[in-house]
């Protein structure tokens, strides 16, 4: 009885992995600038994602992304998003998100309430997001860039930006306890 107790202690233990692996990943915005959409993507996403669609209330999803990896197409932009007005990246190298709450809207479809943190300021975001049965999470949501301190007020700068978010995971790295 002892060694059953302990190997599930054991299987709860590796399916609950703090760090998980990531197959493909996509996190790409775009806002518009002088009336041209300028696209852009984020790379390195690093997650722990402990999700089952039959178990809401323990759920907990956190990710974080570095600042240095945003990509724009022109290079001097991207430098110039790394300074202190913007992102500023050598203080705050990461942005980070992490749910509160989850609850379903219906069928392989659910909302959740989190805390998004960019440039040390941290405010709550509802992403609507999708879930299928091979792992892959997709959500887009709005922010307001000025609530981050991301640049000033501007007349060709919009302060909306669109973001959209494709996760892919490996089987083993989703919680089932």
């Amino acid at each position: 009885m002892k060694l059953l107790a302990t190997f599930i202690l054991l299987l709860c233990a590796a399916w609950s992995t703090r760090e998980s692996e990531i197959r493909e990943s996509a996190i790409t915005f775009r806002i518009q600038n002088a009336g041209i959409t300028v696209n852009g993507t984020f790379e390195g996403l690093e997650a722990d994602v402990q999700f089952d669609p039959d178990r809401l209330g323990n759920a907990d999803i956190r990710a974080s992304v570095p600042v240095s990896s945003i990509r724009t197409g022109i290079v001097l932009r991207d430098k110039h998003l790394q300074r202190p007005d913007y992102f500023h990246s050598e203080q705050f190298p990461r942005i980070t998100l992490a749910s509160k709450t989850i609850r379903r809207t219906g069928r392989g479809r659910y909302e959740g309430l989190f805390d998004l943190n960019i440039k040390g300021i941290e405010r709550e975001v509802k992403i609507p997001f999708t879930y299928s049965a091979d792992n892959t999470f997709g959500g887009s949501f709005r922010l307001n860039r000025l609530d981050f301190e991301l640049g000033q007020s501007s007349l060709v700068l919009a302060d909306e930006v669109e973001v959209q978010i494709l996760v892919k995971l490996a089987a083993r790295t989703l919680s089932k306890s």
